[in-house]
This record gives structure tokens, C-alpha cells and sequence, in this order.
């Protein structure tokens, strides 16, 4: 028995003992009712990820998806006429290649992610 239950049943059994003074049912009850509201101090502590946390993925994702809004954003203003040929051929090339990263970087990280669950899935069999 680990250390945190021994404790919730010494802090139950207290309880009883001091209740004993009132009566012979009073304690077996005050004994339950103190195991179930101690009973969470024996759990084991779980990391809780609380606030806007935003995973390394969902931020690749969003820029990915900005970088691939931009491209679009840059060939309707060409066609709108506010950008001139030359201004798209010479703005394209770097938005290109920052879409590719992006991409790449979503594809590894959504390949780790699938063999974590894999991973997972397996331990739970």
C-alpha cells in the first residue's frame, strides 16, 4: 500500500476514534464518510494544462495556414491591380518556399503525433 493511502486510512480511522464518544454507529460512518472526501489526496497527481496553451503543431498549422492565405491574398491583388507583375514574381518565390517549410514541418510533426498514439494504442491492448 503506498504512502498516500496509508495516510487517508490513519486520518479516517482519527476521525472514527473521535467520533466513537457519540455512539456505536456514529464511527463505522464517520469512518466511510472521512475514506471518500480523503480519498482524492491518495490519487496520484495529474499534469493539468490549463489557459491558451497551443501545441508546436496547431502553431505550425495556424502560420502554414496564414502563409498559404497570403499566397492566395498576393494573387488577388494582382488581379485586382494593386500589385504589379513584377512585384508578384519577385514576392512569390519567398512566400513559396515559407509555405514549403511550413508544410514539411506539419507533415513531421503530424507523423510524430501518429506514432505517439500508435504508440498508445498498442500499451492499451
Amino acid at each position: 500500500m503506498n504512502r498516500r493511502w496509508s495516510m487517508v486510512i490513519l486520518a479516517s480511522c482519527a476521525c472514527a476514534a473521535l467520533s466513537a464518544l457519540a455512539g456505536l454507529w456514529l464511527p463505522p460512518l464517520v469512518m466511510l464518510l472521512a475514506l471518500v472526501t480523503l480519498s482524492p489526496l491518495a490519487r496520484p497527481k495529474r499534469l493539468w494544462f490549463v489557459g491558451d496553451v497551443e501545441s508546436e503543431h496547431r502553431i505550425v498549422a495556424r502560420r502554414r495556414q496564414e502563409a498559404l492565405r497570403a499566397l492566395k491574398d498576393l494573387d488577388e491583388d494582382r488581379m485586382a491591380g494593386k500589385l504589379t507583375r513584377d512585384e508578384v514574381d519577385r514576392l512569390r518565390p519567398g512566400m513559396l518556399q515559407a509555405a514549403k517549410e511550413l508544410t514539411a514541418q506539419l507533415d513531421v510533426l503530424t507523423e510524430k503525433q501518429a506514432a505517439a498514439r500508435r504508440k498508445i494504442e498498442s500499451e492499451l491492448r
